[in-house]
């Protein structure tokens, strides 16, 4: 089996931190054991839906489980709640990833009495909970998941109410906090580290072309808040629904306030027909220096080439976009060359992605990483914290130093949400490649 090999070795990316992953000779002594994905669990009766103070209660410590080659020593307990039989296959084929990804983080960190527990949440929000409770009649000190947001928040009833820790992959931050910690991407950080770079650049005025979805509420409302606080100006703003025919439009009328002066009737605040001046601020009357284009994959591609298509100067207006633009095939669009984006490291994550091959002989999804990290994060901790506690106190898990992963730098606030040392990546010709390296620690300077 590929990962035996590959368990002796460790990932060079990881130096320091917690998260450093370390060469392991298991498997010559008894290793760290992973229990086998549990069947789908039941809903729970009505009738036990006793107050959230006794949560606690319903966990007999005689029956947590105990693997026998440990003897009497105690293990450290770590639940994985993935959507193993979810409806979706590509959610399945996922969660199977994910799994595999934090197996090889049990291996890589070398820790004897680590006990991780996979639960199957069914990919919906009875099944989520439903897994957290099997996870902590079983004894786990700290639950690794769900995946999906829905899930997240079902889960997170349970174990708060039993006062164990979370960290879960959703990047919904409104299940963040009073003990939920989300392990992810939010889109948030990725605006903010490509919007303070493009200001760094003197670029002030900026134009937004985003879908009518919640992601592109989200991320269209993020960049204005950055904007915004940083000193700069929206000069306009469309959204379109995501159909080839239906992006003419919006970006036609977006082309238009590209002009090096706007026209007075296309000003902030003109209204026909009224002796009312339209807004002389200064950046009303120009057009913008740079358009957010938080699109992705086909639509992108078919998105891109309208700005130039209506008189769009691209090689003056420089176009934004997301992690997701990190697509090798997106260097063949001439409407995107020169665009800016920020992202994982992708020395790093390629890194992570070759040790990850290596092991079980494909590629991983994105989502493995997170799987990883959270492992090696539990058994970090449960190999430096003495177990006069619970390891996976709220301190320890928000170390203000953070920790370096399989996507770089990141530290879990006390908040609930993720802070990501995050390149930034320009589209050329001849590939993506970093102009503006990520941070490689949170102390100031660097």
């Amino acid at each position: 089996m590929r990962m035996t090999t590959v368990v002796k070795t460790s990932l060079a990316i990881f130096l320091f931190g917690m998260v450093a992953a370390c060469s392991s000779d298991a498997p010559s002594r008894p290793g760290p054991v992973i229990s086998q994905p549990s069947t789908p669990i039941p809903e729970d009766r009505p009738e036990i839906q006793d107050d959230y103070r006794q949560e606690a209660e319903r966990y007999n410590r005689r029956a947590f489980v105990q693997p026998p080659h440990m003897g009497d020593e105690e293990p450290v307990r770590v639940g994985l709640l993935l959507p193993f039989s979810a409806d979706s296959d590509a959610a399945r084929r996922v969660a199977s990833a994910m799994f595999d990804a934090a197996q090889l983080a049990v291996f890589d960190a070398g820790t004897e009495n680590f006990l991780l527990m996979p639960k199957d949440t069914r990919g919906n929000a009875e099944g989520a909970a439903a897994a957290a409770r099997s996870a902590l009649t079983d004894g786990a000190e700290i639950i690794l998941g769900p995946l999906f947001s829905e899930s997240v928040e079902a889960a997170a009833v349970v174990t708060r109410a039993a006062g164990t820790p979370m960290i879960a992959f959703s990047s919904d931050l409104t299940a963040a906090g009073n003990g939920i910690y989300l392990l992810s991407f939010p889109p948030e950080l990725e605006i903010a580290r490509v919007t303070e770079f493009a200001m760094s650049q003197e670029m002030t005025r900026f134009g937004v072309l985003a879908p009518r979805t919640n992601y592109g509420d989200r991320v269209s409302g993020a960049f204005a808040q950055e904007v915004f606080t940083r000193g700069g100006v929206i000069v306009h703003e469309e959204r379109y629904e995501q159909d080839p025919d239906a992006m003419l439009a919006p970006a036609k009328r977006l082309a238009q306030y590209s002009k090096e002066i706007i026209p007075v009737e296309m000003r902030h605040e003109f209204q026909p027909n009224s002796d009312a001046p339209a807004s002389t601020e200064a950046g009303y009357t120009q057009g913008y220096q740079a358009v957010l284009m938080p699109e992705q994959g086909t639509l992108l591609r078919a998105l891109a080439p309208l700005l130039p298509y209506y008189n769009v100067d691209i090689n003056r207006v420089k176009i934004l976009g997301v992690s997701g633009w990190n697509n090798p095939r997106l260097t063949r669009e001439p409407a995107l060359r020169g665009g800016w984006f920020a992202g994982p490291d992708p020395e790093i994550t390629r890194n992570f992605e070759d040790h990850f091959a290596g092991a079980f002989g494909a590629a991983p999804p994105r989502l493995a990483s997170l799987a990883y990290d959270a492992t090696l994060l539990s058994a970090r901790l449960a190999a430096t914290q003495r177990r006069r506690g619970s390891p996976f106190t709220d301190e320890a898990i928000t170390d203000p130093n953070g920790y370096f992963g399989a996507d770089g730098l990141f530290r879990l606030n006390p908040d609930g949400t993720v802070e990501r040392g995050l390149a930034i990546l320009e589209i050329q010709p001849g590939g993506i490649k970093v102009i503006d390296p990520a941070q490689r620690s949170f102390a100031p300077g660097f």
